[in-house]
């Protein structure tokens, strides 16, 4: 286990991922209290397996448990900072789902079970995709970077939901009655929550703001 908590931020396509990443880059409460991992799915693109190969998500799986690993193992041991990544090595099971192949077999193939993808985790916050309770402000290509219909990102957030629904630090945070601003200080004060279970006072006071 890790001297550090790993927490995911997972979620359907235009869940706020990306943008609660930068924003606590620039948090006096958060800046240089974390690091942050990328999405690893954008390291798989470049290794030349087509998505529509099984191997492709058991890459994926691959390169996210070990990069995640090097990234911690690089971290000084007395450097206490969260690591926060951009979606956990147990994601890749909603887009196995979303290529229509089994979800009993999603483990057998990537040699995993998920009680080990758990215990690589202290917390999973789920941003659910806007798509799901706030239409208006999903966006998909050209002018953002998914394909995504409303619908199928629905269908990927369900997947997620059912793949990290029972890890016993799992919160899901919807979008009914909130906009962006409340969404995002949601998240961080489950995040605040997470880190200090783990680092007591090390990390930012916890926000007065409940998470949902």
């Amino acid at each position: 286990m890790s001297a550090r908590p790993r927490i995911v931020l997972t979620g359907g396509p235009g869940g706020g991922k990306s943008t609660l990443i930068e924003e606590l880059r620039v948090d006096p409460a958060w800046a240089g209290r974390f690091v942050a991992w990328p999405e690893t799915v954008s390291f798989a693109r470049i290794v030349g397996i087509p998505p529509t190969e099984k191997l492709f998500e058991r890459v994926v799986v691959n390169l996210a448990t070990a990069l995640e690993d090097a990234l911690d193992r690089a971290l000084d041991p007395a450097d206490r900072r969260v690591i926060l990544c951009h979606r956990g090595s147990l994601d890749a099971m909603a887009f196995w789902r979303q290529r229509g192949w089994s979800p009993d077999e999603f483990f057998e193939f990537t040699r995993t079970t998920r009680e080990g993808h758990y215990a690589r985790y202290a917390g999973v916050i789920h941003l659910v995709t806007a798509a799901d309770g706030a239409p208006a402000a999903y966006t998909r290509w050209p002018d953002a970077h998914r394909p995504e219909s409303p619908a199928e990102a629905v269908a990927v957030d369900d997947w997620l939901a059912e793949a990290w629904g029972s890890h016993p630090w799992y919160r899901r945070i919807d979008n009914v009655g909130r906009d962006w601003a409340a969404k995002s200080m949601a998240a961080r004060a489950t995040l605040a929550e997470m880190a200090l279970s783990w680092l007591g006072n090390a990390t930012p006071s916890r926000p007065s703001i409940e998470s949902g």
